[in-house]
Parts: structure tokens; sequence; C-alpha cells
């Protein structure tokens, strides 16, 4: 009898080293948490004789179906800038540095994970790439435009060290796993745009009502969070949340 749910951790490329990498705290996470991670890299290929249409960049990746024949569960992480070409926007002076190679694999792997309802965790870079990859627009930079922020979501304090807190809406999952009300830390100048027809449910905000958190109540397990728990695996609050996570893909494995 399987113990430990195997999840595939998706890793990150250093375009100028041309280094695949990923950070600790993401597997330490996980092995606390009851799991065995292995990490995925993204495929680092230029298309040869596009012109420029993502779709059919994203209908070129092709991603090891014995590798997510193998898998328990997908964690999604941190990390760049999503080009937001893909999600149908151009690009805006305050959009950051971009990794294409990384978002069309990411973008694919999204779609079957949810396809073949994969239990899939999202962290920062993650939800917003999930999001993204189901046709959701972001908020491409938060200190400026209309959906500016009142907090600051790039914080300048120790990673482990939250700054400010996020509220959950009764009865998600979400609520179950973190409380009413919790404490994080917060990374990014990106979010999930709000205002529009999604996929999944929004259920959590920070306090100035920037989206933090989704799930997706029809699948065995589909949620994303815009902080970065796997840097605050001190916290019991945080540590529940991948334990529910590892809990998910553990049942959905049938073992």
């Amino acid at each position: 009898m399987k113990q430990r749910p195997l999840i595939a951790v998706t890793g990150d490329y250093d375009t100028e080293s041309g280094r695949y990498f990923l950070k600790r705290e993401y597997m330490e996470a996980l092995w606390t948490a009851g799991c065995a991670p292995v990490i995925l890299e993204p495929k680092i290929e230029v298309p040869m004789n596009w012109s420029g249409d993502r779709e059919e960049y994203i209908e070129r990746i092709e991603i090891e179906e014995e590798i997510l024949d193998a898998v328990d569960g997908i964690l999604f992480t941190g990390g760049n800038d999503i080009d937001p070409n893909f999600y149908g926007d151009t690009i805006e002076q305050g959009c950051g540095t971009l990794i294409p190679y990384r978002d069309v694999w990411e973008m694919k792997l999204v779609r079957i994970a949810y396809e073949r309802n994969i239990p899939s965790l999202g962290l920062c870079r993650g939800i917003q790439s999930m999001a993204a990859a189901l046709g959701v627009k972001l908020t491409q930079d938060l200190s400026s435009g209309k959906d500016q922020s009142e907090i600051r979501h790039g914080q300048k304090a120790p990673t482990w060290y939250p700054t400010h807190q996020v509220v959950t809406k009764e009865g998600s999952l979400l609520r179950e796993m973190v409380g009413e009300k919790c404490w994080v830390n917060s990374f990014h100048h990106q979010a999930i745009a709000p205002d529009q027809d999604y996929p999944f449910e929004i259920t959590a905000w920070s306090e100035d009502g920037i989206i933090e958190g989704f799930e997706a109540p029809d699948k065995a397990f589909f949620a994303g969070v815009q902080w970065h728990p796997e840097r605050m695996i001190h916290d019991e609050v945080q540590r529940h949340l991948f334990r529910t996570f590892a809990l998910a893909a553990l049942k959905a494995s049938g073992e």
C-alpha cells in the first residue's frame, strides 16, 4: 500500500546560464507533508516555422503521458511573469521578465491536469499559471492601473515573515485548510484580474480585495494561493494546507 503520494513539482529555467533550478523550500514542504516529490522541467525548444500564434505553440508541446500516469499530484511553483499574450492581452510596461519555454509547457500541463482531474496546487506564479491556462486574465502590475493595490504585495521582509492577512470564503476548501483569516507572506506584483467569468471559484482575498486563492469544487483537488506557504512551513496553518493536498493526492491515487 502506498504511504506517500508521488508529487510532480514544476521546475524553473534560467535563460542566461541555461540551467534548470528549483528552490529547496518546495521539496522540503512536500516531504514534511508526507509526499515524495519529483521535479519536472520545461522543455527548452525554439518552435520552428512559428509566427506567434500562442494556441498553436501550446498545441505543439508534448507532455509525457507516462509521467502523468505515474504521479498522484502536481505542484505548480513560483517564478517569472507569464507572457500576457497567452491570456489574450498585450505586454504592458509593468510586466517583468518572460520565460516563454516555461509558460507554454505549464499551460499544456495545467490543461491536461484539469482534464484528467489530477490533484493540483498552485503557489504564487503557480496560481497565475493555472488561471491563465484556463483563459483567465491577470493584472500585470498591482502598483499601477485600475486594479492598483493598497497593500505592498512585494514585501521587503524575510521570506518566512507574514505581512498581511487574507480572508477566505465561507464553506470553501481554503477556509477548511487555513481558517477564516490567515497571515501570509507576499512576493508578487501580479494577480488574477477581477470581474471575469472564472472556470473555478474565487475563495480568498487580501484585505484590499486582491484575489489570493481559488479552487474548483468539482475536481479532486484543483486550487491555488497567491502567497508562498512553502516558505512558512514553520506555521501549522501552512503545513495543514500541504497535508490536505497530500491526502487528496493519495485518495485520488486509489491507494
